[in-house]
């Protein structure tokens, strides 16, 4: 079987999806990102296994954008979890909220 001759395909929809996900309307709900590091990741071994670099830098970048985008979720995430002003009470937390 001759080597591809292209760029890998995953490594392609990798990079699209975590571009996909900078739009903000997916900041809450990640999923174009968790699919770009998971595609990141089958395309890097599947190139691997070929013995192909085509789109590895696609791939990688893929992995990276995903990654980033994947962290500010969890920081908006837990931004909105912690905004009730909660302080430290001993062992304990106390939170209120604004009414």
């Amino acid at each position: 079987m001759a080597p591809p001759t292209g760029n890998n395909g995953l490594a392609i929809a990798s990079l699209v999806l975590a571009l996909v996900n900078i739009i903000p309307c997916f900041w809450l709900l990640p999923i174009p990102a968790l699919l770009a590091v998971i595609f990141g990741f089958v395309s890097r071994g599947q190139m691997n296994k070929l013995g192909s670099d085509k789109g590895m830098g696609m791939a990688i970048a893929g992995i990276v954008v995903g990654l980033v985008m994947l962290a500010v979720a969890v920081a908006i995430w837990v931004y909105f979890v912690t905004n009730g002003h909660c302080v430290r009470s001993g062992s304990s937390w106390d939170c209120t909220t604004n009414n």
